[in-house]
């Protein structure tokens, strides 16, 4: 396990954005994630009939982020509606 704050590759970095994943939909693992070659911590797959977005976590003191297809919409255009 890489000490807190260590940088990790990419391979690292998607694995544990896939066992995050896997817990949040209660898997024993997620499968069909497709990694995005520009923007490499950037995952998208289908659960359930959801689109889903996984932006992996490049050190221990960020966690992987899982959003639906319209909230990664929103994200990215600003327009994300206050909780």
């Amino acid at each position: 396990m890489p000490h807190h704050g260590e940088r990790v590759d990419d391979d690292r970095a998607h694995q544990r954005a896939v066992r995050h994943l896997a817990t949040m939909i209660g898997a024993d693992r997620a499968t069909g994630v497709c990694w995005d070659p520009d923007h490499h911590l950037q995952g998208h797959l289908d659960v359930a009939g959801q689109h889903l977005v996984v932006i992996a976590a490049r050190d221990d003191e960020h966690a992987p982020l899982v959003l639906s297809e319209a909230d990664w919409d929103a994200l990215r255009h600003g327009c994300v509606p206050a909780a």
